[in-house]
């Protein structure tokens, strides 16, 4: 009985606690896929925001401008994906738990990887080089829209949210998300690799799809194969 009380109170709170509204995650995440789509498509035709991109990247030097391309280089998908494992490890060897470990990693992976299908289907190009002061070397070629780098951050933050809710910590992600996606956002502008909309987008789109990618990988996918185990 005793154990049977610890696993109900484990569930009930963090990552592994399910979704009471599974359909409203659902919708929440279709209709905000659908936003950033539009939202990218709109401003590719426009372009309305390159100014601040050209604005900001003037502030590009001394010790800003090394942090802002050392943030940019650190969180390449190679890097974060180390990141995310190592991180993923961490919470492994805290939580006593490889379920809980590998459930964290890949609520982080599948809110953050689909962007690079959304970048495909926007192609947006990136900011103007020749308009700006200090142009980020080597010259990025890939879509601009949505923000990869910010769309990692903030599928960071909101995972270590999921995992510490029903906590005393759970306001630590939040405040430390709010402060990173800030930082991240205004390097990657100044860098000269991204529009404002593009950062945006990739919160829009975290913060609508995070919720539905993890009642997909714990409460359906976890939930089945650990029913299977148990028969």
């Amino acid at each position: 009985m005793a154990h049977a009380h610890n696993a109900q109170h484990a569930t009930s709170i963090g990552i592994e606690r399910a979704s009471s509204r599974p359909l409203v995650d659902i919708a929440t995440a279709v209709v905000g896929a659908v936003a950033v789509i539009v939202l990218g498509l709109v401003m590719k035709a426009t372009q309305a925001d390159e100014g601040i991109v050209v604005a900001l990247n003037r502030s590009h030097t001394g010790w800003w401008g090394a942090l802002g391309s050392a943030v940019y280089r650190g969180i390449e998908p190679v890097p974060a994906v180390v990141i995310t494992l190592v991180i993923a490890v961490l919470v492994w060897v805290v939580s006593r738990s490889l379920r809980t470990a590998i459930l964290f990693g890949l609520t982080v992976a599948f809110t953050w990887l689909p962007v690079a299908a959304v970048k495909v289907l926007v192609d947006r190009p990136r900011p103007d080089a020749a308009l700006l002061a200090h142009p980020f070397s080597p010259l990025q070629t890939d879509g601009s829209f949505p923000s990869g780098h910010t769309a990692y951050v903030v599928a960071l933050a909101i995972t270590f949210w999921f995992l510490l809710r029903g906590t005393r910590f759970a306001w630590l992600p939040v405040v430390l998300g709010v402060i990173a996606t800030a930082v991240i956002g205004l390097a990657v502008v100044s860098d000269g690799l991204h529009f404002p909309t593009d950062v945006l987008g990739s919160v829009i789109w975290a913060l609508t799809t995070a919720a539905a990618v993890r009642w997909l990988i714990v409460d359906v996918i976890a939930a089945r194969i650990g029913r299977r185990r148990t028969e």
